[in-house]
């Protein structure tokens, strides 16, 4: 096969957005797909207009700058109290400092005290990634250890400055640390972590404000001539708040609120001596207008790490608008925290801990408050599934209070945004719905939420949320359910690496379709213990399963469930040698799967793949290369970045088999290259041990 390239010199000209092609010796064709470029993100919020203070501060940490450590990025860790000004401090800093860091700030909340537990580590890699532009499209790693292993990898050869707020203990932080003495790492926490100390971390504890400053920040937010007019008063105000920079907020705020009444008497300086956070933010609370603490009181029933003002609108049945201009009003009451601006979702809150310990409410408000909150989620789960993943199955829902206002799911992107965003609140709702009895809302949430676990590559949520649903679907005692949880667990198991689960659940979905005499699930499941089978490598034991899956499809008239199977038989087949079976399968399964509409290109792509590595087992060597190299042209303009170092490794493979060694050792190389750019670990494993084979012949 001829590829064209621009240019007969070898040299790439004009602006490509696809891979780059190039053409090396005779016969020999070389993809090398074209890295994205580089996002260069700027994530550090801005620093309240009121900052004061904190040279001091400001100044030791330009110290630790100083006779920074080879071969590890520097670890400085900011704590103190809650309140106390360790975010705005920690990013005014990193914002001097940002230059130093070319490649980038990246800012990213551990969530120490958060709804649902501190964020884990994958979770916190997989964001730092996107926020690098890794991923687009959702093709980043499965495995947790292979997200942390590509982030690191990634930290390598970058300048970067990272950010960590609220972490919960150095099991969060060192998993991220980057080998690179080039980046740094910024830490917040309540507490000092003995563990980061002891692998070089340098800890810095921040104080309350003197009261000198104490009383500049009331006059900051006051105004300098109402703390002029009452200096003793205000002096006693900064004593009431000990220098807490959140006290002392709240405080002035609430003084601001009331311009006509002397701060003498303020009611923190009348209230009962009780520590200053509580007391202030209690006082605040007091004076919230109805629709505020209404708003307040509600949204501290939902079951989230965060709230976007359509999740709290549905979930407190109040208009999205309203909600929108509440919540800004909490935020600069300091009653809520503005964590920033997430694309599908606006505006991003999390409620103080210190608000959400003073709040009560009653059960019967708490059960509607999560109901609303469930049916949010499930309504916009249910735009993105059929959006992203249209041919899964719809279970049956309660649609008792559909949101009014729905999260506006317009494109692909938008989908995927909104999935990526509501990960971490995914646990603490499946909580809340079990505590609650909301057996079936639970059951619907997880299957709806099937696009989060395969197309955004989330396995390690997937098999605890897909646990968590069979055991639901179970008390919901719907059997269409049972089925559906059944089968998507042995799909995440079986993408986790653990074969034996997978197997177990393939054969009890398939005992409740005998028992429902249902061919489509019977094909289904048959088709899954094949697959498993096959890629364990136990390929006789494969091959019946498959056979009979195809019989079944073939009979339902399902080209596309028939076509995955004939891939997978053929390919079975070809690799132990019976090429006579293998080419024609494959090429049936080829047929089946481009006369689909709408059309599947993946698999298509992948059919051709596995057919090129059949004809290149049969000796068909020409054949196999054109075969082989169509399909990575389709993989690399789809932009799978998977598939296209697995199509690159087979034309290795395919090169090796026809004893041109230097031209396999360059696929070779360039397909361990992208799995390391990927993070596949497991994969940058078998090809070096290619390259290690091959170069010792």
């Amino acid at each position: 096969m001829t590829v064209p390239v621009p240019s007969v010199s070898n040299r790439i000209t004009g602006t490509r957005s696809g891979p780059v092609v190039q053409a090396g010796r005779v016969g020999d064709v070389h993809f090398h797909p074209s890295a994205p470029p580089r996002q260069v993100p700027r994530q550090l919020t801005a620093v309240t207009r009121v900052f004061t203070d904190r040279e001091h501060d400001e100044a030791a940490l330009d110290g630790l700058l100083t006779g920074l450590p080879e071969g590890t990025a520097p670890v400085i860790v900011i704590t103190g109290a809650c309140g106390i000004g360790k975010r705005a401090l920690a990013t005014r800093w990193s914002h001097r400092h940002a230059e130093r860091y070319p490649d980038g700030q990246l800012l990213v909340r551990l969530r120490a005290d958060s709804v649902g537990g501190p964020a884990p580590a994958a979770e916190i890699a997989r964001s730092l990634l996107l926020g690098l532009g890794e991923g687009q499209g959702g093709h980043l790693p499965w495995q947790a250890a292979d997200l942390q292993a590509l982030w690191r990898s990634t930290a390598a050869t970058r300048r970067l400055l990272v950010m960590l707020e609220d972490a919960a203990d150095a099991d969060q932080v060192l998993p991220l640390v980057p080998a690179n003495a080039d980046c740094l790492v910024v830490v917040t926490s309540r507490s000092p972590m003995p563990a980061l100390a002891a692998h070089g971390a340098h800890h810095h504890h921040l104080a309350p404000l003197t009261p000198v400053h104490a009383v500049r920040l009331l006059a900051r937010i006051l105004g300098e001539d109402r703390v002029r007019a009452e200096p003793a008063a205000t002096e006693a105000l900064a004593r009431a708040c000990d220098g807490n920079p959140l006290a002392l907020s709240l405080a002035a705020g609430e003084a601001v609120l009331v311009p006509a009444r002397p701060l003498v008497h303020h009611p923190a300086l009348i209230a009962p001596d009780l520590e200053s956070i509580p007391m202030t933010t209690a006082l605040a609370l007091t004076s919230l207008p109805e629709p505020e603490a209404r708003l307040l009181r509600l949204a501290t029933l939902i079951p989230a790490p965060d709230l976007d003002h359509l999740a709290v609108a549905a979930a407190t049945a109040t208009p999205a608008a309203q909600t929108l201009n509440l919540l800004h009003e909490l935020s600069a009451r300091h009653l809520l925290e503005h964590t920033g601006r997430q694309s599908a979702r606006g505006d991003v809150y999390r409620i103080r801990p210190e608000v959400r310990e003073l709040l009560r409410n009653p059960a019967d408000a708490r059960r509607r408050v999560v109901q609303c909150y469930l049916d949010h989620l499930i309504a916009t789960a249910q735009d993105t599934v059929q959006r992203l993943t249209p041919h899964h199955r719809i279970l049956p829902r309660q649609h008792r209070h559909h949101p009014a206002e729905p999260v506006p799911i317009t494109d692909d992107r938008t989908a995927q945004d909104w999935l990526e965003t509501i990960a971490p609140a995914v646990l603490p709702a499946l909580a809340a719905a079990h505590e609650l009895g909301e057996h079936q809302a639970a059951t619907v949430l997880v299957h709806d939420l099937w696009p989060l676990f395969h197309r955004l590559r989330r396995t390690d949520l997937s098999v605890t949320c897909h646990k968590l649903g069979l055991n639901f679907a179970r008390l919901w005692g719907h059997r269409l359910a049972i089925y559906e949880m059944t089968t998507t667990l042995a799909i995440s198991h079986k993408r986790a690496g653990t074969h034996q689960d997978a197997l177990r659940l393939y054969e009890e979905g398939r005992a409740l379709a005998t028992e429902d005499q249902d061919p489509s699930r019977i094909a289904q499941c048959t088709a899954g213990i094949g697959a498993t089978l096959y890629e364990t490598e136990q390929y006789p034991a494969a091959e019946p399963e498959l056979a009979r899956a195809i019989e079944l499809y073939t009979d339902l008239i399902d080209r596309r469930g028939a076509g995955l199977a004939e891939i997978l038989l053929g390919s079975a087949a070809a690799r132990q040698s019976n090429t006579d079976l293998a080419l024609p399968l494959l090429q049936q399964a080829l047929t089946d799967l481009e006369s689909l509409t709408p059309p599947d290109p993946l698999n298509v792509a992948r059919a051709k793949v596995f057919l090129g590595e059949a004809q290149s087992l049969a000796g068909q060597h020409d054949l196999a290369t054109t075969t082989i190299t169509e399909a990575l042209r389709a993989f690399a303009d789809l932009g799978h970045r998977h598939w296209t170092a697995h199509a690159t490794e087979y034309l290795g493979q395919a090169a090796e088999r026809t004893g041109q060694t230097e031209s396999a050792a360059d696929w070779y190389s360039s397909s361990q290259d992208q799995y390391r750019n990927l993070g596949a670990t497991r994969d940058v494993k078998r090809l070096h041990d290619r390259l290690l084979a091959l170069l010792n012949r």
